[in-house]
């Protein structure tokens, strides 16, 4: 659906007068509770991570103006991991060290299957944002991590149930994806959800491509380009996110790369190719994490909206400062359940919850400790205006029925090319 910027501040208004986080504002002392911060704020991952840390700061900012969690409000202690995994658990161990035991904002793949032997190792506990491995609650479980976004097979099933329902006479499949574990992990659900959905949807056996697999942090793709054009495809998975997928798509552009592709599916860039490309962006069909649009008369919603919009964010947001939004949430309602900030019991509190989020209700299945919730995706196309481009479409679809069933210390089982 379309969403112009008049309904998006009416729906704002009314969002942020019913919205309220009073729930948390119980108890006495005034000491402040320290939530560790650790994300990429510099490096190809830097436009992600960014986007997360202003959901949290909005949540935080809500959450200590309403009086705080059991009366104590929130105090962030925030690391740059560079998106290097080392990095990343040096300022982990240093946080445990200085007494933070209660972390979120992890938003490498990489990272984050790091990071939680950590936490365990050091009785701390993460919430992690947007690291999409389905190693996370599958092979790798570790009981110290909760992820607050959707199982990334539903994200990527439900990318590829999209790309057969819009794109049905598309049956040659090629992407391009960092090496690194998001990059090959989100690949392998996409195809898994190409071989699932194209025979019962359009009646067709998809042909899959072996992808471009590039270095994290590429400067220069045009060998790549060259011998991807040399590949009669007609389907294109954006598998690398962040700077690595402006300066592949920079690059491509005079080789005409992309008109190459009758459909152009992303796995989460959201808006961050189309604001950098402007009317150059392709077409593209992106997982989101929340569009507005879609979340119209959810209080959540319409709160961080408004409260975003004060802050003069551009329009319309990267989803992923929702999951940053949701990810302090859940911490603060976990707290607030169990009357403590201690690592055990806010464990315990987070198995089965329910949380009020901007994208709706959200539950942490106890067993695997992975939310479930509807993912989202937007339809962006290049336009005359402003901003070079617009959502023309967006859509919702049911979480419940795109996720796996529970199976931490299994591994994922995925459809695979014959």
């Amino acid at each position: 659906m379309k969403l112009n910027r008049r309904t998006l501040l009416k729906a704002s208004a009314a969002g942020a007068a019913s919205f309220a986080y009073g729930q948390f504002a119980i108890g006495q002392t005034n000491d402040p509770i320290r939530i560790g911060v650790i994300t990429s704020l510099s490096g190809p991952g830097e436009p992600a991570s960014r986007n997360i840390k202003l959901g949290i700061d909005i949540a935080t900012a809500q959450i200590n103006k309403a009086g705080g969690i059991n009366g104590r409000p929130i105090a962030l202690e925030v690391r740059d991991d560079k998106g290097n995994v080392a990095q990343a658990i040096a300022m982990a161990r240093e946080l445990l060290g200085s007494g933070v035991n209660l972390f979120t904002g992890t938003s490498q793949s990489a990272v984050a299957l790091a990071i939680g032997p950590v936490m365990q190792q050091e009785n701390g506990v993460i919430v992690g944002s947007i690291a999409a491995s389905d190693k996370i609650n599958h092979q790798n479980f570790n009981p110290h991590y909760f992820r607050a976004s959707e199982t990334p097979l539903a994200r990527f099933n439900g990318l590829a149930q999209l790309a057969a329902q819009r794109f049905p006479d598309a049956t040659r499949w090629f992407g391009i994806l960092p090496d690194y574990e998001y990059g090959h992990a989100s690949w392998s659900m996409f195809v898994d959800g190409l071989l699932k959905f194209y025979p019962s949807i359009a009646g067709k056996q998809p042909e899959i491509i072996d992808p471009i697999v590039h270095p994290f942090g590429t400067a220069d793709f045009r060998t790549y380009i060259t011998n991807a054009m040399r590949t009669q495809f007609d389907g294109f998975f954006m598998g690398s996110f962040g700077n690595d997928s402006i300066t592949f798509y920079q690059q491509a552009r005079p080789f005409r790369f992309t008109e190459r592709a009758k459909a152009i599916l992303d796995g989460g860039n959201e808006f961050v190719v189309s604001r950098a490309l402007g009317k150059n962006s392709p077409s593209v069909w992106s997982a989101t994490y929340w569009y507005p649009g879609n979340n119209q008369g959810i209080a959540a919603s319409d709160a961080l909206l408004a409260d975003y919009q004060e802050l003069n964010g551009r329009m319309p947001p990267e989803g992923v400062v929702a999951e940053g939004h949701a990810d302090i949430l859940l911490l603060a309602k976990a707290i607030s359940v169990a009357n403590s900030t201690e690592t055990a019991a806010v464990m315990a509190a987070m198995k089965g919850l329910e949380w009020e989020t901007a994208t709706g209700k959200r539950r942490i299945r106890a067993e695997d400790n992975q939310s479930i919730r509807d993912p989202e995706f937007v339809f962006t196309v290049p336009s005359s205006d402003g901003s070079g481009f617009t959502v023309a479409e967006s859509v919702k679809l049911p979480g419940d029925a795109l996720a796996e069933p529970p199976s931490p210390g299994k591994a994922l089982e995925l459809r695979r090319p014959a």
